[in-house]
């Protein structure tokens, strides 16, 4: 066995030299990490969609709008959306800024009081340049919108 591995006959558990309040600290420290599930960031982005269910590849259905609550690397937390299940296909046509869109397709994975999480699994910008033309020579994106 080498040098490193070695552990002296006093020693054998190891902990000896460790301070009691140290080590409580280090576990709690620890059930923080294990109760915590996100493993990326959340961000605070607030931005218009349209929520769709998704029945086959091309069928789509109107299921609500609103603003997104927040967003990480795999999912998005928008408003609860209470008629669609768990397992639900859905897609976000969510509004970018003027002339792109950004289109998410994903899983809803849960419906609780904080709101629906969608788990992101292909996301998809869409340009359309006329409309951000149009914004700007109609002095703004609401007029655009509305038309």
């Amino acid at each position: 066995m080498s040098p490193a591995f070695e552990m002296s006959s006093s020693s054998q558990s190891g902990f000896e030299g460790l301070d009691p309040q140290e080590s409580a600290a280090n576990l709690a420290k620890e059930a923080v990490r294990q109760k915590e599930r996100r493993t990326n960031r959340r961000y605070a982005i607030s931005v218009e969609f349209d929520l769709f269910r998704l029945r086959g590849r091309h069928r789509l259905t109107w299921a609500g709008s609103g603003r997104t609550i927040d967003w990480s690397r795999n999912s998005v937390l928008i408003p609860a959306v209470p008629q669609l299940m768990g397992g639900t296909s859905v897609q976000l046509a969510v509004r970018w800024f003027p002339g792109v869109q950004l289109i998410v397709t994903g899983r809803i994975l849960s419906t609780d009081n904080r709101g629906t999480v969608v788990r992101i699994y292909r996301r998809i910008f869409r340009g359309r340049p006329w409309l951000a033309q149009e914004a700007a020579a109609n002095g703004g994106l609401s007029e655009t919108l509305a038309g």
